[in-house]
């Protein structure tokens, strides 16, 4: 080992980000700087705020783009990005009722035609049953999911 401490530095490490820096406009981009602008151009395509020559002019323009510059003018007359977190839906417990109710009637089709033909051995109870348990475990673990 030398005795020199600029042979042994650690090299800086510069933090990478997906956005262009607006504040660096002279910097080089990345393809992976590139790649997330023509996902966001995408992302306002299909919002309809870029009609469809607009957007394959903008995405050709950033894959040619050298600087974070010229990435974020294409952007510049565009909504910024919401963080993902705002726009989840808030998780919402409820009972499944729409699962049930077509049970109820299902079932309720099934004993009528059981009754219209006779109502003999009760054979509606096999559809009951095994549809009854499928739906109470699926609540069940759904219930348990949500808490």
């Amino acid at each position: 080992m030398c005795h020199h401490r600029h042979h042994h530095r650690r090299p800086a490490i510069r933090e990478v980000s997906d956005e262009p820096r607006r504040s660096e406009p002279q910097l080089r981009a990345s393809d992976a700087e590139r790649e997330s602008i023509v996902a966001q151009l995408r992302e306002h395509g299909v919002a309809g705020r870029l009609e469809v020559d607009e957007l394959e002019q903008r995405v050709g323009a950033a894959y040619a783009a050298r600087t974070h510059g010229e990435l974020g003018e294409l952007l510049a007359d565009l909504p910024a990005r919401r963080p993902a977190r705002a726009l989840a839906a808030p998780r919402v417990r409820h009972w499944p009722r729409h699962e049930w109710a077509g049970f109820l009637q299902v079932n309720a089709l099934l004993i009528a035609i059981w009754a219209v033909t006779g109502a003999g051995y009760f054979w509606p109870a096999w559809v009951m049953v095994w549809w009854a348990f499928a739906l109470v475990m699926k609540s069940h673990s759904r219930l348990l999911r949500l808490r």
